[in-house]
């Protein structure tokens, strides 16, 4: 195959010359020892030695070719094993893998040994690791928002917040509210201002005049009222004057009787607010009346995609400081994570447990992969791939079957000289 490294290919290749050459050799050998052999008894040793060399060497050639092809191209049976049990041999390494490798027994003590938020404490506390992030973030950041700027998220966004409002109890967070305001007296500074905005602009002719007015108008519709024209707007005035007169009292005396009957008014609220079944009921059908309007959702929609608008146009302006913004965020959050030891103990716990779950959960997946993948896998090309990495370390028992060939035959022709009953020595002397 073109993408399988050179180097192991080589080194295969000597090896198979290195084993091919102590074949031949052992042949040569064979050859002129047996020719010999008529001249002096010694040369039978070197010829039993160098034929059994030969047969061990053949056979253990025939027994390496055999794991990967057929040997000289021959369909002998129970040849090519790789070949012909590709599938099997896939099955077989995944249910391997599945049982003695992806299981939590097996994973639990390494991850127990894994710092997680150690390691990505020193990571992210790098300078150079939270510019890379920050880069990352500052270019994923227009795409992440456009990506939240569609109607469906919007949409979804909208009706995620109608679904939060309505399981609020706003009578009770609002009788709490005013609650926090009365304590310190902010009430009565808000009324104050109130008052004063409305002492204003009743004192102004104009209000005055229009106020009279209305007022002299509505009275003069009233048929048991027996006032004319000049009389009611006489009347209408000094109401008018009263009523604005009234308003300044109040924004001017700290003490005065409607700033109490205020603190009993709100102080009542407050408690009905929050203990009023009734008044409950009531808040809650005026909240869920105001959700249920057909046009609620239009401007948490156009909020939405206002505020997601402006966040993509300020990334995407190429002045901006936004990637170191977050650089110097991501290395705050990598330093904090180096400091506090129980954060690292809880996210490695948490990592730990989630990643178990995980395993747990993909394991049937990754050992069915695994069988997939080797499946579909073209049996010669597997059987080349694994001849390039294995085929160098198989040579070798080429060669030792050359030598242990050779040894046994030796012994075997030593054994066979002394049953005959011939001396050993005296053979192997006489000229």
């Amino acid at each position: 195959m073109n993408n399988q490294p050179m180097k192991p290919s080589a080194s295969l290749a000597r090896m198979k010359a290195l084993a091919l050459g102590l074949l031949l050799l052992a042949v040569v050998i064979y050859v002129v020892a047996t020719l010999l052999t008529p001249r002096h008894p010694a040369w039978a040793y070197v010829a039993a030695a160098a034929g059994a060399a030969v047969v061990g060497a053949l056979a253990d050639w025939f027994a390496v070719v055999a794991l990967f092809r057929h040997p000289l191209g021959l369909p002998i049976p129970h040849t090519a094993i790789i070949v012909a049990n590709k599938d099997r041999l896939g099955a077989q390494l995944a249910r391997f893998l599945g049982t003695h490798f992806l299981t939590a027994e097996h994973v639990r003590p390494m991850l127990a040994r894994w710092d997680v938020g150690q390691e990505l404490g020193r990571w992210l506390a790098q300078p150079e690791s939270a510019a890379r992030v920050g880069r990352w973030l500052q270019q994923a950041t227009p795409a992440l928002l456009n990506a939240l700027d569609q109607t469906l998220v919007r949409q979804w966004v909208a009706q995620l917040a109608q679904r939060l409002l309505r399981q609020v109890d706003v009578a009770t967070l609002g009788g709490q509210a005013l609650a926090a305001l009365t304590q310190h007296g902010h009430h009565q500074q808000w009324l104050n201002g109130l008052l004063q905005q409305m002492a204003h602009w009743a004192e102004q002719d104009t209000v005055q005049e229009q106020l009279t007015e209305r007022i002299a108008g509505e009275l003069k519709q009233l048929k048991y009222v027996g006032l004319d024209q000049m009389a009611a707007r006489l009347a209408t005035r000094k109401l008018v004057a009263a009523l604005t007169h009234t308003l300044a009292d109040v924004a001017a005396d700290p003490q005065h009787e409607l700033r109490h009957r205020f603190d009993d008014w709100m102080a009542q609220s407050i408690q009905r607010l929050q203990t009023d079944a009734d008044w409950q009921a009531r808040v809650a059908t005026w909240r869920d009346a105001w959700l249920d309007q057909p046009q609620w959702n239009e401007p948490i929609e156009a909020w939405w995609h206002e505020v997601m608008q402006r966040l993509a146009n300020e990334a995407q302006q190429p002045d901006n400081a936004l990637a170191g913004r977050y650089a110097s965020v991501v290395q705050t959050a990598g330093r904090q994570l180096l400091a506090d030891a129980t954060l690292r103990e809880w996210l490695n716990t948490q990592a730990q447990q989630v990643l178990l779950r995980v395993l747990e959960g993909s394991r049937d997946n990754i050992v069915g992969f695994v069988a997939q993948r080797v499946e579909a896998w073209d049996a010669h090309d597997m059987s080349r791939v694994l001849e390039d990495h294995i085929g160098r370390d198989l040579q070798f028992i080429r060669i030792n079957g050359t030598l242990v060939g050779a040894l046994v035959g030796l012994l075997l022709h030593a054994a066979t000289v002394i049953a005959m009953g011939l001396p050993l020595v005296r053979s192997w002397m006489q000229p």
